[in-house]
């Protein structure tokens, strides 16, 4: 075990010391775009799904240039670069994340040349990704004034990782900003009928049709296990309609179903989605 553990160190150690010398490269030749973090954070890796991120917006979700736009977990910047290009003057972007020090590097590079684009940071409790959080996520306000005034809230990989109570606390928060004919895009896994059958049969014979599979089942979710299920969640389509109880958001039919139970004639993105309306 330790030498698994110092092996992990000292890749870990190569690792951050490559993009250490890279970033170093990128300032002296300015060959990095100022939208797109350093390595040394740690996300760039993933930016080229940004403007997937944004085609589906457009795609699925209405998407026009001249939209007010909320990004919940925002994450480095991944879908707000893109969104930088395609908002007009008369757009807005609005980004919160629990990652402070990704908030406080976004301030800094959006700023000169995206007046238009705002960073908040929300200091949330997630026993996956934000553990000394100081917050509650079904307590907890989104930190900027007013309401119904998005016509755009989406979030990639958000209920993707959180307990149903909090998700159900975050959409009557949603529901609050959205403008009227206002649209919810939501990540999610759906686990009905055919990703469960799915499931079963990678368990029963091996082969990897579900490439994620939901061993623990409880009242209101589905987790790959018994412990910390804020890694990965799922929800059955009883189970998410409750999470939509009491407010004027309406889920539109039928969902947008992502390839990770191997459903026919899914989108190359791995999440399902999930549209509503208010």
């Amino acid at each position: 075990m330790k030498k698994m553990t110092v092996k992990r160190a000292l890749r870990k150690c190569a690792t951050q010391f490559s993009w250490w010398l890279q970033d170093t490269r990128d300032s002296v030749t300015g060959a990095r775009d100022s939208l797109v973090p350093p390595r040394r954070m740690d996300h760039n890796h993933g930016f080229e799904g940004g403007e997937e991120h944004l085609a589906m917006l457009r795609d699925y979700a209405g998407l026009k240039p001249s939209d007010r736009v909320l990004d919940v977990g925002c994450g480095i910047g991944r879908v707000a670069k893109p969104l930088a290009a395609y908002l007009s003057k008369e757009g807005s972007y609005v980004g919160i994340d629990i990652v402070d020090r990704s908030v406080q590097w976004m301030r800094k590079a959006y700023a000169p040349q995206h007046p238009n684009f705002s960073f908040y940071h929300l200091d949330i409790h997630n026993s996956a990704y934000n553990p000394t959080g100081t917050h509650s996520a079904d307590t907890v306000e989104f930190p900027f004034p007013g309401q119904e005034q998005f016509d755009v809230v989406f979030l990639f990989s958000v209920f993707t990782h959180m307990y149903p109570k909090h998700i159900a606390h975050y959409v009557k928060l949603i529901e609050r900003q959205l403008k009227p004919g206002g649209r919810l895009f939501a990540s999610i896994f759906i686990n009905d009928d055919f990703a469960q059958a799915q499931q079963q049969k990678t368990i029963d014979t091996g082969e990897k049709l579900a490439k994620r599979v939901f061993r623990q089942k409880t009242d209101d979710y589905y987790a790959p296990g018994k412990t910390n299920p804020e890694f990965a969640v799922a929800f059955d389509l009883e189970q998410l309609d409750r999470l939509f109880v009491g407010t004027k958001l309406n889920i539109r039919a039928p969902f947008v179903y992502g390839y990770w139970c191997g459903r026919p004639g899914a989108t190359s993105f791995y999440q399902d989605v999930l549209i509503a309306t208010k």
